[in-house]
């Protein structure tokens, strides 16, 4: 039984009511054509998922909410500094994507669509909090790249137009650098052939090509940036690769052991830099698992312990305790015969855990969301009721007890810096983690990062943590800040930036005020001779003067 009767067409786009006919018929669109489709009651047409090994004590499986009405179609999905989640798909009835930010704490959407169709686009965070998206859906021709950029400012929710690229991409991943631009990969050309070009967005300065990127990839490729600085490459392809822009460019790593791993998930392993799992994909359907650790000269894979379910097509999502949470997937096809039990992944043990199931399928064009409370957004797959609904998955942890509380921690931090975090809970804090914020489409969400904090307790009043290193550790932008007791339970998160010194930043303590007033004074004249750094030289001028003052004052916030 099917949740979605066609009429004569297949389903590739969806519109709210269409004339003529009753709130349960909906537009479909096909390459071609355009037909009314029924929606029956939602149901879940797989039957009862089995149990999972853990019965069904939520602080052994966790617990699902009920699922709820959804008003778009989640196959691109971010998590912004604002708190909001930002989703969108293909345009409806006109010509405009269909976006939406949906508000954790309200439950409200509100509309922000954009003029153009970023189907199957890239995206990824700036270090201010902008999404940045490449490319998408050509609508001259289904399923050609765009050559459009655009940025989506999460603060004012409007969309602004970038640079075009220099041929079309859909299926493109990005890199967020730790130098603050973006690196662009692969995607199907205007002429739907691979674009084998790399490209940079620098926010400011537009879109341009870097030669040394040349490579043939596959769409969507897993890309994550390693504590070096170089790029690593983990899939689909049956090898492994680093790029390193400062050269030589790409690499060969290693080869896998099981192969092309089509529709898959790579995550970078939390507590183990440099170390990225890839899971299950479909050529042949798979519940194996590879980890490629790069810290050595010589990487290569190795098989891990494999998932309990074969699954493509899943989402893989870094949780605060430190663990991978494996969620949706399926053994046939796009959308066929669906694993609704999701698996945790527990990076010391290397073991898997079953979690309590969900309702609907999630396969392909679905997405899964990181919380600041903590609790996993999973929504999308357009295709029967799925796309129509969302669930909340609410982890073990939040039924362990208490939940210690984080009562005012710093707005942004600076690499490096050690700041305070108040909490009445400081001899109950057992770690304190920096998660990033997702930026997740098509099971890829490489931009996900754990980054575990050293800290001290002086009092039980707060705990003082270290920021991490450099932007290889943590690129720049924002990221969740939990504090987690130990049983595992995490604070809600505090949503922090995590950057370089703003110029006026003289002393490097993450504000600008007195004390950098007085460091210009301090260094009063002509700059020492290269390589001794001036970092009183605000306004890069060779001397320390009044312009530099000037500049302290400008960029005023204590």
């Amino acid at each position: 039984m099917t949740m979605i009767e066609l009429v004569g067409a297949t389903m590739l786009g969806l519109c709210p009511p269409v004339a003529d006919t009753d709130e349960t018929s909906y537009l479909v669109q096909d390459i071609d054509t355009w037909a009314v489709v029924r929606r029956d009651p939602p149901t879940n047409d797989e039957g009862p998922p089995a149990p999972p090994e853990g019965g069904s004590d939520p602080a052994v499986v966790g617990r699902w909410l009920a699922p709820r009405a959804w008003d778009v179609v989640a196959i691109h999905a971010a998590l912004l500094p604002t708190g909001e989640v930002l989703q969108y798909s293909y345009p409806w009835a006109s010509d405009q994507s269909r976006a939406r930010l949906w508000n954790p704490v309200t439950g409200t959407f509100t509309p922000v669509d954009w003029g153009e169709d970023l189907f199957c686009s890239g995206h990824s965070h700036l270090s201010n909090g902008f999404i940045f998206v490449s490319g998408g859906n050509d609508k001259e021709c289904e399923f050609q790249g765009r050559v459009g950029t655009q940025v989506f400012d999460p603060f004012t929710r409007v969309w602004t137009q970038q640079d075009d690229m220099i041929d079309g991409r859909w299926y493109p991943s990005h890199v967020a650098a730790p130098d603050g631009r973006v690196f662009i990969f692969s995607g199907l050309s205007l002429d739907c052939e691979t674009n084998a070009e790399m490209e940079i967005f620098t926010p400011g300065a537009g879109v341009e090509m870097e030669p040394l990127g040349h490579r043939y990839l596959a769409l969507y490729p897993h890309l994550f940036v390693l504590t070096d600085g170089r790029i690593a490459h983990t899939g689909p392809e049956h090898f492994a690769s680093t790029f390193d822009i400062t050269g030589p460019g790409w690499q060969f790593a290693a080869e896998s052991n099981f192969g092309w791993r089509g529709s898959s998930s790579s995550v970078l392993l939390p507590g183990r830099p440099d170390e990225i799992m890839i899971v299950g994909g479909d050529s042949p359907i798979t519940n194996t698992a590879e980890i490629i650790d790069f810290t050595g000269d010589t990487p290569s894979y190795r098989f891990t312990s494999s998932m309990h379910h074969p699954r493509a097509h899943a989402d893989a999502l870094i949780l605060p305790d430190q663990t991978v949470f494996v969620v949706g997937g399926g053994t046939n096809g796009l959308y066929e015969d669906p694993i609704n039990v999701p698996e945790r992944f527990d990076p010391v043990t290397e073991t898997w855990q079953e979690m309590a199931p969900h309702i609907f399928g999630r396969m392909y064009h679905s997405t899964t969301v990181l919380l600041p409370d903590g609790r996993v957004l999973t929504a999308g797959q357009d295709n029967g009721a799925s796309l129509e609904w969302g669930e909340i998955f609410e982890p073990p942890y939040l039924f362990r007890g208490p939940r210690p509380t984080i009562t005012d921690a710093p707005d942004s931090i600076v690499y490096g810096q050690s700041f305070d975090v108040e909490t009445p809970d400081g001899f109950a804090i057992d770690s304190a983690v920096l998660v990033r914020l997702t930026s997740v489409t098509h099971s890829v969400n490489v931009e996900q990062r754990l980054v575990e904090l050293a800290y001290t307790t002086p009092n039980a009043g707060r705990i003082t943590a270290v920021a991490p290193p450099s932007p290889n550790h943590a690129p720049p932008g924002y990221y969740m800040l939990f504090i987690l007791n130990d049983q595992g339970v995490p604070s809600v998160a505090e949503i922090i930036h995590v950057g370089p010194p703003a110029p006026a930043d003289v002393d490097g303590d993450g504000d600008v005020d007195f004390s950098d007033l007085l460091a210009v004074v301090s260094a009063w004249g002509p700059c020492p001779a290269p390589p001794t750094p001036c970092p009183a030289d605000v306004d890069g001028s060779g001397d320390v003067g009044f312009g530099d003052l000037l500049a302290v004052i400008a960029g005023w916030d204590p």
